[in-house]
């Protein structure tokens, strides 16, 4: 594979001398194509660390390693609550957050709590409760449960994970982690950032970029409906036109 091949590169380089607290990190892939089959993926990330010295970690004391895989450009999104209403339920209530991530994974070598202090991850945005998103400008506040909402619910549909002890070390100084990718990833960059800390400080990090780009007819649809979205609408309409006209055609034919 692809990743092992890049692995022991990295190794061969560190054997031969490395500056002082070297991070080095990959993945074992930097980029995924969606098309109509896609039933989502997986990306290892590995790397090493080294001590000031240049010995293994057992020697300069415990490191703990950080993975964070996450959306390049945050969006927009709006959460609602549903209230029953008679029969029916309705929408009583939504908030508008801003700089929410479509996608983010987070793993760590233990629990985020034991590793650093939460205003350190607060200001890394590491850990689901550090993601920097908030009321949307001119948006009125609400009660935290609303953004508990919204992360419950990208949790639910895979798109946001935490992982205490995801991170695995397989010698002193090599680790690694696998991310999950769902079937209902957005396309877009995604941003692989890997901190190595001690005594609850980051004293080097590396980051990565890993494209997700639509192919086939998903790109086509995707780029009718971003470039020119009345004749996207339009096309919409007349399929689903025909498609009623066939399905009467068949069901008189069967009578």
């Amino acid at each position: 594979m692809r990743w092992v091949a890049a692995f022991f590169s990295m190794l061969l380089v560190m054997s031969t001398g490395v500056e002082a607290e070297e991070l080095a990190a990959g993945i074992s892939r930097d980029k995924i194509e969606i098309n109509s089959s896609f039933t989502g993926a997986e990306v290892v990330v590995f790397g090493a660390i080294e001590s000031d010295s240049g010995a293994a970690m057992s020697d300069a004391g415990p490191r703990d390693v950080v993975v964070v895989v996450r959306s390049d450009r945050p969006s927009v999104a709006t959460v609602r609550k549903k209230e029953l209403v008679g029969p029916i339920w309705i929408n009583r209530e939504s908030r508008q957050f801003v700089g929410v991530p479509s996608y983010y994974f987070v793993a760590s070598s233990k629990p985020l709590e034991q590793i650093a202090h939460p205003n350190i991850l607060r200001q890394l945005e590491i850990g689901l409760a550090h993601i920097a998103m908030g009321p949307a400008p001119g948006a009125i506040g609400g009660p935290a449960n609303f953004r508990a909402a919204l992360v419950k619910s990208r949790q639910g549909s895979e798109l946001y994970g935490q992982h205490d002890g995801g991170v695995t070390f397989m010698s002193a100084s090599l680790f690694r982690t696998t991310a999950t990718l769902p079937p209902n990833v957005p396309a877009g960059n995604l941003r692989v950032s890997v901190y190595a800390f001690r005594h609850g400080q980051v004293v080097s990090s590396n980051s990565m970029m890993l494209f997700i780009d639509k192919t086939g007819i998903e790109r086509s649809l995707s780029d009718l409906a971003q470039h020119w979205p009345f004749l996207y609408g339009l096309s919409a309409v007349l399929l689903a036109v025909l498609a009623g006209l066939l399905a009467a055609t068949v069901f008189r034919e069967r009578q």
